[in-house]
């Protein structure tokens, strides 16, 4: 498997933008599950643990316009699995929680119709932090908290 680069990552972007559309921001991010099953888990089997984990977590490109932010659920190719996408005037009604640590950008979404959360690990690539952080600050209204 390739690793993604900032260019695949924005080829896995434009089917889905609007003609006027620029993509401005991008971050790969996961979702694992939680650290208790986990732990469960990796304590039952160790390489069964390690490949349940694998097929429990779910990987996510996301993606910042002038107008939407835009998630894709992909495969670790960039194959797109599903699309959702959240206008930025609604995303202010919505209850968006940001932060960011010394390794990761979180950000959660709470929408009855369309949760999301997802951390964005600063590893990943030399851009996937600072694209994270500005996503964070962007959708959140305010400086995310470092």
């Amino acid at each position: 498997m390739a690793k993604l680069d900032d260019q695949k990552i924005q080829a896995a972007f434009e089917p889905y933008l609007n003609p006027s559309e620029e993509l401005r921001n991008w971050a790969f991010g996961v979702k694992q599950p939680n650290i208790v099953l986990i732990l469960l888990l990796l304590l039952l089997a160790i390489l069964p643990g390690i490949i349940a984990i694998f097929f429990l977590t779910r990987n996510y490109l996301v993606g910042l316009t002038d107008s939407r932010l835009i998630v894709l659920r992909i495969k670790m190719n960039a194959e797109v699995k599903e699309m959702t996408e959240y206008g930025l005037a609604a995303l202010r009604d919505m209850g968006v929680k940001t932060s960011t640590g010394g390794l990761f950008t979180h950000i959660k979404i709470r929408d009855a119709e369309k949760p999301f959360v997802a951390k964005f690990h600063r590893a990943f690539s030399k851009n996937n932090r600072p694209h994270a952080m500005a996503i964070a600050e962007a959708i959140s209204g305010s400086a995310s908290s470092a």
